[in-house]
């Protein structure tokens, strides 16, 4: 009776003295480093059944779900399946897997708008991680864009929920920057969050600078690996310009605007309308008239059909006023409808209007849009100061340079120091030296040492009277 042994033995006949030499000695090339180097498992790892493998293929399978659904922009549907993750997915919870899920859920909500929720899965998230650098940058944005979206009226979101808010998004913006100090997208976000939400400029220009230093000291293959946040440094360069010329420092704007022209030669993150707009604005500031009409009107050239060119327009036709061209800036003025002119449009076209000549005409502009507006009243007053002042009208100058005085301090709690030197100087032309010199002395300790031609009124309301 043949056994099963003995079969084996058939099949596979031991080796010989000689081939079981020869394994011998090729053994050690097999295990250089010898036995006690191998790798050991237990037949449980080889052969049983892994703790946590099927919950692993469970997350690993919804993960994928989502992917499939956030391609497809489906909020609603993921939505449905996944939120609430405690109550849809409580194997996961239990388990402690559930934190990439909310990661992409708290995506989701951030998409469908519903920020609050958003941000109490991401909390979840970095409570129990806090240095997970995704979870902490994903907070920082969802707070950012609900504070963006409230901004764009969308949502509501004012007054201590709003302070709040942005209290969180530095805070988390700040230890996703210190978890990866080299970041780009980070550092920018930030910047926005200073200078368009909190209207904060300086410390928005040092985000921005940081984020371009940031790109900037990265090696090509760095460069090459992440390159989707060059779009952000394109924009943080373009941001700078913007911020650099706010304070005063025009050279470096236009080092800044140049370079984000040629970055973003090949890609266009940002419009070249508003690319060459800037690139113009910056030119007219350092007095280069030229050069910025030359930019603004590549820049009404490369506007897209449809989109709004008012801003664009508005800073030609003073471009064209800066060249003495003033019938070049009426045409220009008149290239938008009256409908779409807004209010910063409508003062610059009774600028022009009164380099015209046509005085009357640029008062009724002026007096309609005041009583409209609501936001910057006395922008239109201070400017129908002056057109009455230049026309010798010194008792109505005054008149509307208290108005807008008055205006500005009810709305924005500070002295209006503008309308304070035309208020005075008005005054005094309608001969009341002495409530001149009071208002002299309100502009003087609201001013400081310095406001333009101070001296020069000083000088004319307190010099000795002739009699």
């Amino acid at each position: 009776m043949v056994t099963l042994q003995s079969a084996a033995r058939i099949i596979a006949p031991a080796p010989g003295p000689e081939k079981q030499d020869l394994r011998r000695q090729t053994q050690p090339t097999d295990n250089p480093l010898g036995q006690k180097d191998l790798l050991e498992f237990s037949d449980q790892a080889l052969f049983g059944v892994q703790t946590g493998q099927y919950i692993k293929k469970s997350r690993n399978q919804v993960l994928s779900d989502i992917d499939e659904l956030s391609k497809n922009n489906r909020w609603d549907d993921l939505l449905s399946l996944y939120h609430p993750v405690d109550e849809k997915l409580p194997d996961l919870v239990a388990a402690d897997m559930d934190r990439p899920v909310r990661l992409k859920v708290a995506f989701a909500l951030g998409q469908a708008g519903r920020f609050d929720q958003a941000i109490q899965e991401l909390t979840i998230c970095v409570t129990a991680e806090p240095d997970h650098f995704m979870a902490c940058a994903s907070l920082a944005y969802t707070a950012y864009n609900s504070l963006w979206t409230a901004k764009n009226k969308k949502v509501f979101l004012a007054g201590k929920a709003k302070a709040d808010r942005i209290g969180l998004a530095h805070e988390y913006f700040q230890k996703a920057q210190e978890l990866r100090p080299d970041t780009v997208t980070n550092f920018y976000r930030e910047g926005m969050l200073f200078a368009q939400i909190e209207n904060k400029p300086k410390p928005g220009l040092a985000k921005f600078e940081q984020a371009c230093a940031n790109w900037e000291g990265l090696t090509d293959q760095e460069r090459e690996q992440r390159h989707q946040e060059k779009k952000n440094y394109i924009k943080s360069l373009y941001r700078s310009a913007s911020l650099l010329l706010l304070t005063g420092d025009s050279g470096k704007a236009l080092d800044r605007i140049s370079l984000c022209l040629k970055q973003d030669e090949p890609t266009n993150h940002i419009s070249l309308a508003f690319k060459y707009f800037a690139l113009g604005k910056v030119h007219f500031h350092l007095n280069r008239f030229d050069d910025a009409r030359s930019a603004l009107m590549f820049a009404l050239q490369s506007n897209s059909k449809g989109q709004p060119n008012d801003f664009i327009n508005e800073l030609l036709a003073r471009t064209c006023l800066a060249l003495g061209q003033t019938d070049k800036a009426l045409e220009t003025i008149d290239q938008v409808p009256e409908k779409f002119r807004r209010p910063y449009y409508r003062w610059t076209e009774a600028d022009v209007l009164c380099n015209a000549g046509r005085f009357d005409q640029a008062r009724q502009i002026l007096t309609r849009v005041a009583e409209k507006d609501a936001r910057s009243r006395h922008k239109c007053l201070i400017r129908l100061s002056k057109i009455e002042y230049h026309l010798k009208n010194y008792d109505a100058a005054a008149a509307h340079a208290a108005r807008a005085c008055e205006f500005f301090t009810n709305n924005f709690g500070n002295p209006y120091l503008e309308g304070l030197f035309w208020q005075s100087l008005c005054t005094f032309n309608a001969g009341d030296r002495p409530k001149a010199d009071q208002l002299l002395i309100q502009l003087e300790k609201s001013a400081g040492h310095y406001y333009p031609k101070l001296d020069q009124l000083r000088a004319m309301i307190r010099q000795p009277s002739s009699d």
